[in-house]
């Protein structure tokens, strides 16, 4: 595999809120709900991303996208 066809972000790692990846409407959507220990990851779909907000029990508190 080439580093081309790598994703820029493992979705196994949680992404910080302020990474410039995560786009600032999802990021400010996530900002009202995040508690301390949540996580987010960034899970790619078809024609999307995906941004899981996860506990700090690894459950899915919520799910954001860019239409």
């Amino acid at each position: 595999m080439s580093i081309e066809d790598q994703e820029p972000w493992p979705e196994d790692v949680p992404i910080p809120l302020d990474h410039p990846l995560v786009p600032k409407a999802i990021a400010v959507a996530i900002s009202k709900l995040i508690q301390p220990g949540d996580a987010i990851h960034r899970v790619p779909g078809g024609k999307v991303v995906e941004w899981w907000l996860m506990n700090s029990d690894g459950e899915l508190r919520d799910a954001f996208w860019l239409e």
